[in-house]
Order: C-alpha cells, then structure tokens, then sequence
C-alpha cells in the first residue's frame, strides 16, 4: 500500500500549481484599510489583525476565513493607519491614527478589542507606527516630527502608557516620515523618512542616520530574521519609488531593480532566510528572491494595496490590504524557523503535530552537513489525489533542523501527504485535516 501511495504522489510531482497562491478575503467593509498585522506563528498563527478609516478594527482567529469587527468604542472620525499585535496575547493590540484628521492617538486592548483605552493624544502629529522591541513590554510609537523634534515615546507596558524620556531625536530641516515606515525586529528598529535617509537605532535610545541616496522618500523598510544564518546578517529591503537592498543592517543601500510603478506600500518575506518576499505596489503584488529577480504575482480584482505584512518571527500568513476594504492572503511558502544549528547526522523529516490538525500544524525537518553547504531544500504538500495543494519551503538553507507551519483554514478535510525533497534524498509522509 505504501508503495502505491509513494508511486501516486512521483505520477503526480510534475503537475503545476495554481498560477497564483494568493485568496481574496472578505473584510465586511468597503472602506479603505491602511494596516495589518499578523501574529506570532508560536502564540497564535491563525491571528491578526486589520486597521482603517473610520475607526475600523477587524480581527481573526482562524487564519482570515472570517473577519469581525472589534472596534467597539473607538470614535468613528478616527482614521486608523498602524496596528501591532501583541506577540503575547492574541486579545491585545494597540492602533494609532488620527482623531478629526489633525490629531494623533493611539489605542489599547487587552479583551480582543471588545474595548479600547485612549493612551496616547497629540494635537497636530500623526503616527507611523510601532517598533516592537525586545518583547511586546518595551515598543516605540513613532510619529511626524513635532516643535522640530520627531515624536518618539517608549512604553513598558505593551502601550498602556507612554514617556518621550531618552527618545530625544531633533528634526532635521523639514523632514518628515510615512506611515508604516516603522520597522523591528531583535531590539533593532528602522523608520523611513522623506529626507533620503533611514534613522536606525540597536536599542531604542541612540538613533543614527543611514543614507538612501538616490532614493528621497523611503516609506517601507524590511529587514529578515537576523540571527537566521551568522553569514548574511543584515539583509534588508527599503523602497519608495525605488527598491533598495542592503547586506550589513542599513549602514549602506543599493538600489536594485523592480518591477512595476509607482509607490511601493509595503514589503513582506520570509523572516528566517533571505529568499522568497513580496511588495505591494498600486492594484499589484510582485515576488522575489534574494531581493532580486522581481516578477508580477498577483493583481487584485479590484482596489489598490495600503500595506503588507507578516510576523517577523515566522508567521503562516501574509495578509495585504486595499483601499476599498479588500484583503489577500498568501497561501503559499512563507518560511522557516530555525530550531537548532547544530548540524544533524542525516536528512530525516518529522511527522506532523499535531496530526490530525484543525486548521493549521507544524513540520520538522533535518539538514545534515552535504557537499553544497546551501543546497536547496523543498517541501511540498499534495491532496490524497497527488495534486500539489502548497509549497512550504523551496530555498537554499544552512545545515540544521527548521520547522515550518502549514496553515490549512482554507483547505478540505482529508488526507494530504507532505514531501522534503534535498538533491538525491526524498522522504514523503501522510497527515489528515480535519476541518
């Protein structure tokens, strides 16, 4: 029997995908949403959360397939562009926006977004967003420049509370920022500014200027897991209406080539290895690998995309949202998390857990030293039938044993088969949903 299945699943390996591995999502709104952000993979996968104008809040617990509102008390002339997730709890959250279009607020939940506190005001800033730092008790809000100095202001308490203590950064000339241009990731943080230049600090208290010359507004930055692979630390990406990519933490930028036009509003990507990532850019959703090699991947059917993002610790969905109320969801590879660096004596690939599973699970899987030290590892899954339902991984790794999540919300119930595949080895095993 075994032999059949193994047999079924070689008949079918050829056949193609989807053209695309990007879902419409229904937000219940047609207003237009301007932040998202997904949880982490080990407290929640299938949370996150979604912010927009009008004081919108929508939130999900099981990967998107439902979206309900959770905005209860927040006032509706409240423009909401930026929301952090707390990587702690899938119940709390903090959104920032502007209150009556001229000033900047900031919003805490700790039951889910059954109720808001009002934690933060400032007549005529606005909020770029949150840089979450060492944990979700020490996070920067940061914001337009104020009396010729940027707004900054460290809570300790996940956004209950707020103090602009040690956070002095002086404005140079007329600069100012963009909205989700805020980037963390390790106690590091990053934000864009229209100055041709990114302000980066290691620890939230001392900033220092990297430049983005030829580039003048960079409104997105990106950076991978940085602990990953002690080879390539310091990958990242910053845009504007230019791509840029940099190999040693910002410190220098090289603009690469991209495709499409316009502004680009947001980047996405594999947080534990520098391979696959997204930006969003008008109605369009472009993919690539090590930062280059730019190529079209999705169009919305309608709307244009306000931001993309996901979990920087390896979460299972990347969501993009529209100006019309419109989310996607990526259901394709997302990446990997790296479980231990010491290498492994052989390939081996663990069975599922939980298995069976409803809706999402998790797979391990061994890299032992080979002759190539970046050979490409794959790992697919395949319905009972032998079609490929989703590809996990398909990148170059470092030896050592990673896992990686598969979230199934939007699968059918049954039996699927997963399947690594490294140069001569293959290993193929069975696991059942259960939705």
């Amino acid at each position: 029997m075994k032999t059949k299945l193994l047999f079924l699943i070689a008949l079918f390996f050829l056949i193609s995908s989807n053209s695309s591995q990007w879902i419409e999502q229904t937000s219940g709104h047609n207003i237009r949403l301007n932040g998202v952000s997904s949880l982490n993979s080990v407290i929640s996968p299938i949370h996150g959360w979604i912010c927009g104008n009008n004081g919108i809040v929508i939130t999900t617990s099981n990967g998107g397939t439902n979206w309900i509102s959770a905005f209860s008390n927040i006032p509706p002339n409240a423009d909401l562009t930026s929301i952090l997730g707390m990587s702690n709890s899938y119940t709390r959250a903090i959104t920032a926006g502007l209150l009556s279009g001229n000033t900047a607020v900031v919003y805490f939940t700790s039951n889910g977004g059954a109720s808001w506190q009002n934690t933060f005001m400032q007549t005529g800033g606005e909020i770029y967003g949150f840089a979450e730092l060492s944990s979700m008790y020490d996070i920067l809000l940061i914001g337009k420049p104020v009396g010729n100095r940027w707004t900054i202001f460290r809570s300790t308490n996940e956004g209950r509370t707020w103090d602009s203590a040690g956070c002095y950064l002086p404005q140079s000339g007329n600069e100012t920022g963009f909205v989700n241009s805020v980037f963390a990731i390790e106690g590091k943080a990053w934000f864009g500014t229209n100055n041709s230049r990114v302000y980066y600090t290691p620890s939230g208290v001392n900033w220092t200027i990297q430049s983005t010359v030829p580039e003048i507004n960079t409104s997105v930055v990106w950076f991978q897991y940085l602990l990953t692979d002690q080879s390539v630390v310091g990958l990242g990406l910053a845009a504007g209406t230019t791509l840029s990519k940099t190999t040693n933490l910002g410190m220098n930028w090289t603009t690469v080539t991209a495709a499409g036009s316009g502004n680009i509003t947001g980047i996405a990507g594999s947080p534990s290895s520098f391979s696959k990532s997204w930006y969003s850019r008008g109605d369009k959703i472009y993919t690539g690998i090590e930062g280059n090699s730019w190529i079209l991947e999705y169009t919305a059917p309608s709307g244009n995309y306000t931001h993309i993002a996901n979990n920087k610790t390896g979460s299972p969905n990347v969501w993009a949202v529209r100006d019309n109320g419109g989310i996607s969801k990526y259901t394709g590879q997302i990446g990997i998390q790296i479980i231990s660096n010491e290498v492994p004596e052989k390939f081996s690939l663990s069975q599922n857990y939980p298995n069976p599973f409803n809706p999402s699970t998790k797979i391990n899987f061994s890299i032992p030293s080979v002759e190539t030290t970046r050979r490409v590892i794959v790992l697919k899954i395949y319905d009972i039938l032998g079609n490929e339902a989703v590809t996990l991984v398909n990148q170059p790794l470092m030896p050592g044993t990673y896992s990686v999540d598969w979230d199934a919300a939007n699968s059918p119930s049954g039996v699927y088969f997963y399947r690594l595949t490294a140069g001569e080895f293959t290993q193929t095993n069975k696991m059942i949903l259960l939705n």
